[in-house]
């Protein structure tokens, strides 16, 4: 599964309960209520211990968790890999 397919997977399953409408890879998911800043922490807990990253205190910038776009992008750049990943 893709990065971006399991990070979806993961927020529409854990901090929505299921209970959001499908999630596209830039929906803007602070900004459109999809996620807040609890759910970020649970959200960077999930990403550190999934794809073995370290989110540094400097990476943890609105713009890097505006979007499942862009938060896969900054994963896939932590683990050396294209954004495809």
């Amino acid at each position: 599964m893709r990065t971006i397919d399991n990070i979806r997977q993961f927020i529409t399953s854990e901090i929505c309960g299921g209970h959001c409408e499908p999630i596209t890879d830039t929906d803007l998911l602070i900004d459109q209520g999809i996620i807040d800043s609890m759910g970020i922490i649970v959200l960077l807990g999930f990403l550190e211990e999934k794809f073995a990253v370290r989110i540094e205190g400097d990476e943890l910038l609105p713009e890097n968790f505006a979007t499942l776009a862009a938060i896969s992008t900054l994963v896939d750049k932590k683990n050396g890999m294209n954004a495809e990943g």
